[in-house]
């Protein structure tokens, strides 16, 4: 009988930090396959794709959230409820000032339209020069060409693209408390000004919604930001 790796996560209480210690455990498991590698980059299966796009988010969020007085545990559903995953808080600072006792997570990507490309050159041929200047051509073959950008280049154009998953995400019903989590994978390495400048124009491109907070991290550089709007 073949075991879901995913079976001891889905849908089980488990308290945050273990949770991160499962989840960074399969990730070894898979990495050190013969294909591991080449599975996580091209998200061959369910489980690298919920491993990547969903899991590793929520770990991201629980590491930058639990402290002293601050415990979480988390209750993570492989299924198709209207979040990805429950928080319980428990601790001197889940009050209905600071944190709710139960809050929920809902987990959205936001990437350039041609991340797939650059994935799949590097899986098959070792390299990529990056998002913008890469094609697939009538033979089926990829075409990676280097370029030059200036901030105008990739800033505006990457934060509308994470703007537009957002709005997307907000036309949508959630349960109260709900906290959406946005994993950047950004078009080009950012500088930490230009990621400053990068959440500014998201900021100043979205009026308000109805998540109690939206944190949005770049899993290159480890930047993140939570935002109130």
């Amino acid at each position: 009988m073949v075991i879901d790796p995913l079976s001891k996560l889905n849908d089980k209480l488990i308290d945050g930090l273990e949770f991160c210690g499962l989840v960074y455990g399969l990730f070894e498991s898979l990495r050190l396959d013969d294909e591991g590698k080449s599975r996580l980059r091209m998200r061959s299966t369910n489980v690298e794709k919920k491993l990547i796009e969903e899991l590793f988010p929520i770990c991201h969020y629980v590491q930058s959230s639990y402290r002293a007085g601050r415990y979480i545990a988390v209750r993570w559903k492989d299924g198709d409820q209207t979040y990805d995953a429950e928080l319980f808080q428990t601790g001197d600072f889940v009050t209905p000032e600071y944190y709710p006792d139960k809050c929920y997570l809902e987990v959205t990507c936001a990437m350039h339209p041609n991340d797939y490309l650059s994935r799949e050159l590097l899986d098959t041929e070792g390299y990529s020069y990056g998002v913008e200047g890469i094609r697939r051509k009538k033979d089926r073959s990829i075409e990676s060409i280097p370029g030059v950008l200036s901030k105008q280049d990739f800033i505006e154009p990457h934060s509308s693209i994470v703007i537009e998953r957002i709005l997307s995400k907000a036309k949508k019903p959630y349960p109260k408390n709900t906290t959406l989590i946005v994993k950047c994978t950004m078009n080009t390495i950012y500088m930490e000004c230009e990621w400053n400048e990068f959440i500014i124009n998201i900021q100043n491109g979205i009026e308000s919604t109805q998540f109690d907070e939206i944190y949005i991290y770049d899993d290159v550089r480890n930047y993140f930001k939570r935002l109130f709007i």
